[in-house]
């Protein structure tokens, strides 16, 4: 038998732990898949909470996540307080608080407080049924890529995020925290005078809409009732061909999923940085 050789020992267990570290710093990225809701521009994701899977709509503009009554019974929370917002055109919303609730998105978890919001209110009679909306709230803290065109959403780790930025351009980001801890994103492009703040909307089911006083940013005037084709000159990116609409805002832009279909983007929420490509440029 062979006399135990310490240094070869150390050598070997040294390498079955620099293999475990690297294992677990090379975790993969998680992976939600968006399905088309009732004939819309609009996308969902299954959502598991307490054990019950259901469809969310998945809304980049929504800031918070929020459950229906009905699924915030399935959570086992009881709502409190209050949590006040406000819609593109500056109307009110008030919601109750939930939670904290547990929610699984694919092989994602995330523990954290939400909105309950009878929904059944804007989406109307007949609409199919769902467990209620996801917003990037829920994703705070991590990066996140938006491939609508694929309906594909990814929760970066920190080595997949260094591979996918390899081939995206920087662009300008703002991303907007309230204080009932919602969390929206507005990219900035470019104006004839000045630059323009435009809302990242994914739950916008309808064109890219412009608030009069952007208009004039951009040297153009959109008919109250019509529709104009023009480029959002995104900073960092360039051109991107858009239908647009005119719109009272509280803030210059609302982007749509049109737009969004249109590129990939990955917002790094933890460091406030983002990054993005057409659609149909591949990674290298």
């Amino acid at each position: 038998m062979r006399a135990k050789n310490p240094a070869h020992d150390f050598v070997f267990c040294a390498a079955l732990l620099a293999l475990a570290v690297c294992n677990g710093v090379e975790a993969r990225p998680a992976q939600l898949t968006l399905s088309p809701y009732a004939n819309s521009d609009l996308r969902t994701v299954e959502v598991t909470v307490n054990g019950h899977e259901t469809p969310f709509i998945f809304d980049t503009g929504a800031g918070d996540t929020v459950l229906t009554p009905g699924e915030s019974r399935y959570a086992g929370c009881t709502p409190f307080g209050q949590i006040t917002g406000f819609r593109a055109d500056g109307g009110k919303v008030t919601a109750s608080r939930c939670g904290p609730v547990t929610l699984q998105v694919g092989n994602y978890r995330v523990d954290r407080e939400v909105a309950q919001f009878d929904l059944g209110k804007l989406l109307g009679k007949g609409a199919p049924p769902i467990g209620g909306i996801l917003g990037l709230a829920s994703f705070d803290g991590t990066a996140v890529t938006l491939d609508l065109a694929h309906d594909r959403v990814t929760i970066e780790t920190r080595h997949s995020l260094a591979r996918r930025i390899r081939g995206m351009r920087p662009i300008r980001i703002r991303i907007a925290r309230g204080a009932g801890g919602d969390v929206v994103p507005f990219i900035e492009a470019q104006a004839k005078t000045g630059t323009l703040w435009l809302e990242v909307d994914s739950g916008n089911d309808g064109p890219v809409f412009l608030a009069p006083h952007a208009q004039r940013q951009l040297g153009i005037s959109i008919p109250k009732h019509g529709k104009r084709q023009l480029d959002v000159d995104v900073v960092g990116l360039g051109p991107v061909p858009v239908t647009a609409a005119s719109r009272e805002l509280i803030f210059d832009g609302q982007l749509d999923p049109a737009f969004l279909r249109q590129i990939e983007l990955t917002i790094d929420f933890e460091r406030g940085k983002a990054w993005a490509r057409l659609a149909n440029v591949k990674s290298r």
